[in-house]
């Protein structure tokens, strides 16, 4: 149940990350695959991207948890929130949870500020690229789905599309470095059917995300400035690793939580001067 009372409206305000954690925590495990202390730092960047006078355009690949915070930016500023997923039933859950949070809170209507696309955000007729076509500016991007260095590229290309100057561009699991096949998730489903894992092929290693990322904005932006954020100072001390230590370890198994480079988990830069 999600129809809490949460305070007052003037109480949420005042204490807004004890609230959007609040309701993170409450969330299954299915759609709460980010740890607290990026959830909040996503929280603190797009604070960084939001116009005083402009309604604020924003995309993500992959909801869950970080779909909240983002649309809490979206409800609070009048804005909208594009959402890219395969997984529909997701997106019915969130809409749910955030009727009963967010839409409560701010006496919105979730219609009016959540476009959630149950497909693919690569598809060329219907994936990140048609925020571009309806003749909209974005202003801060997370990208959060396949873990595959060909489909963050291929992501990154539609949304440079309708950045607008100076927009923040956010990846999770920036320190993976999967080329063209994600054989950690590969290997995970393979084992729950009882099957033996197969080899990561030796052409589909690349450099970490958060490198090839930069590089390839720096390739379509004039200046595109690496953002320090707060999960880089706070993540040793979030708590979400010891509650959720039983799955993080099987996943460390299997290749999926990259525990040596945790650190750059989570990217962000701000982009300029587009070429």
């Amino acid at each position: 149940m999600y129809d809490f009372y949460f305070g007052t409206s003037s109480e949420i305000e005042t204490n807004k990350e004890d609230y959007l954690v609040f309701v993170k925590r409450l969330l299954p495990r299915w759609v709460n695959s980010i740890p607290d202390s990026e959830y909040l730092a996503i929280h603190n960047l797009i604070q960084k991207s939001i116009q005083a006078d402009k309604c604020p355009i924003i995309l993500e690949t992959g909801i869950g948890a970080s779909t909240i915070v983002l649309l809490n930016h979206a409800m609070k500023h009048n804005g909208v929130l594009y959402s890219w997923d395969i997984n529909g039933s997701k997106g019915a859950f969130l809409r749910g949870v955030i009727t009963d949070t967010l839409a409560k809170h701010y006496d919105a209507n979730i219609w009016n500020h959540w476009k959630f696309i149950p497909y693919s955000s690569t598809s060329d007729h219907l994936g990140v690229g048609v925020v571009a076509e309806l003749g909209l500016e974005s202003d801060f991007c997370f990208l959060d789905s396949e873990h595959t260095l060909n489909t963050l590229v291929s992501e990154l290309k539609f949304a440079s599309k309708s950045l607008r100057e100076g927009a923040i561009v956010a990846i999770d699991d920036a320190n993976y470095s999967a080329k063209y096949m994600n054989t950690a998730y590969i290997n995970m489903q393979r084992a729950k059917i009882g099957l033996s894992p197969v080899d990561d092929p030796p052409d589909n290693i690349c450099a970490p995300f958060y490198e090839e990322a930069e590089q390839f904005l720096g390739e379509n932006w004039k200046v595109v400035e690496s953002l320090e954020t707060t999960y880089s100072t706070t993540y040793r001390e979030d708590i979400f690793w010891s509650y959720f230590s039983s799955d993080r370890a099987a996943m460390s198994d299997k290749g999926m939580e990259k525990i040596s480079s945790l650190e750059h988990r989570l990217a962000a830069w701000r982009v300029k001067g587009r070429y």
